[in-house]
């Protein structure tokens, strides 16, 4: 019986796939591997699993990609340099870094339909079911923008660093920002939604590659590529409660209900670390890895 089943991106002799995986205790399974073309023509930067498909954002040719449990490869045409999608009950929204904007994909036919004005430099998107309204991080202007769908713009959060990525916790913005100043350091903002208020800063000194909200855990991921460790908070105290180094190359992680995963592009591994008791242990692969995605 696996332990998990996987998406993740890799490349092999130059050649970039999208791999479906099956996870055990020391070894895993390629149930599908599709071939995308050579790596140099692709910028994945992120991957999400929706009802049973998988989706790409292709930060290079402008194009997000859906590969569904039919075999089946799709694409659409977005802004400029799309980076991280977020979906509600009809519509995929994608943040397009360099054309300040969020295109808009209808989800049942996988067609653009339009986009929104966002600020400058619009690294990540998030949609909450409570307020009906978009979240979308705001890189060149220290800010989250909050767009309700019916009406536009509504408010702005002013963020302690540059905003990248951002999650969702209740009535909480918890946002992964960049610093620097004479050091470069990574920040973990926590900002009250209904007063905009940012309420606490977790601090890290260098720069993440990864975040991650897990919501069964209540718990923060994040991926240092500095000192090449994986720090643990806790959501609620919002405090870094453990510091585990890695070494190698951490690029992207993912996390499922008992263990968290990590791609080691140096290593050519996957790093496995327990939720319970924190043990790692490694999975070497026959590709480099690069990003990851827990199928649920």
């Amino acid at each position: 019986m696996h332990d998990e089943k996987i998406i993740a991106t890799g490349t092999s002799q130059g050649k970039l796939f999208i791999f479906l995986i099956e996870l055990f205790d020391d070894d895993y399974i390629v149930n599908k591997a599709l071939y995308m073309g050579a790596s140099s023509c692709f910028a994945i930067h992120s991957l999400e699993f929706y009802d049973n498909s998988v989706y790409m954002a292709d930060s290079y040719n402008n194009k997000i990609y859906k590969f569904d449990e039919r075999n089946s490869f799709y694409e659409t045409n977005v802004g400029r340099d799309p980076r991280h999608m977020c979906l509600d009950k009809e519509n995929i929204y994608v943040a397009n870094f360099e054309s300040d904007n969020i295109s808009i994909i209808d989800f049942k036919i996988f067609t653009l339909t339009g986009s929104i004005p966002a600020g400058i430099k619009t690294h990540d998107v998030k949609y909450s079911e409570r307020y009906k309204t978009l979240y979308a991080s705001c890189y060149e202007e220290n800010e989250v923008a909050e767009y309700n769908l019916s009406g536009g713009l509504s408010r702005t959060f002013k963020t302690d660093g540059k905003p990248m990525h951002l999650y969702l916790l209740e009535d909480t913005l918890v946002v992964m920002t960049y610093f620097v100043n004479g050091i470069i350091q990574t920040k973990i903002n926590f900002i009250n939604i209904p007063d905009g208020r940012i309420e606490d800063t977790m601090t890290i000194d260098g720069l993440a590659s990864d975040f991650l909200l897990d919501y069964y855990n209540n718990r923060v991921y994040v991926l240092n590529m500095v000192d090449k460790s994986l720090y643990i908070a806790d959501a609620g105290s919002r405090k870094i409660i453990k510091k585990i180094y890695l070494g190698g190359y951490p690029e992207a992680l993912s996390c499922g209900s008992k263990n968290i995963y990590v791609t080691n592009s140096k290593k050519q591994q996957i790093d496995i670390i327990e939720k319970k008791d924190r043990k790692v242990r490694s999975l070497k692969l026959q590709f480099i890895p690069n990003l990851i995605k827990v199928i649920p």
